[in-house]
């Protein structure tokens, strides 16, 4: 996991309460979910528990740094919805809201819909690389599709 994704979580992970050294009461606002997670031995001499607590914005509390990589130092106790996220470039929906896909580049598309699967490569796939993001929206809304882009 590379935990770029992670950097704008700060907004959303809330440091709600702390039992003991190395057990703390997380909130994930999205979701709804409270987590009672472990701070790992290797991170305790780092961790601050008020500095976190005062995150608001940018990053999740729980980030770090390592090796140029950013790991969740609570992975192992984090909330559902941070082990259950795949990381992608946009998300299709239908007009319903319910999610069609995951797209992490032209050719990559993550879709239990075959038909839009298939769809995607014939329509999609084959657009020029040149302004391909733009076309793709495009495209997609017009068929009825909303799409959502992350950095």
């Amino acid at each position: 996991m590379c935990g770029k994704c992670c950097f704008g979580m700060g907004k959303y992970i809330r440091l709600v309460g702390q039992m003991g050294m190395n057990q703390v009461v997380v909130r994930h606002d999205i979701s709804n979910e409270t987590v009672y997670a472990t701070i790992p031995r290797r991170y305790r001499d780092d961790f601050d528990f008020g500095e976190a607590r005062l995150v608001t914005e940018g990053r999740c509390p729980f980030l770090i740094e390592e090796d140029g990589l950013y790991p969740c130092m609570i992975y192992d106790s984090a909330p559902k919805f941070c082990k259950d996220f795949v990381c992608c470039k946009m998300k299709v929906f239908d007009t319903a809201g319910k999610l069609v896909a995951r797209v992490n580049g032209q050719c990559s598309v993550i879709s239990d819909d075959l038909g839009f699967s298939e769809w995607w490569k014939k329509t999609i796939a084959i657009l020029p690389n040149e302004n391909w993001e733009k076309h793709a929206s495009s495209i997609l809304e017009q068929n009825g599709y909303r799409v959502v882009w992350y950095d």
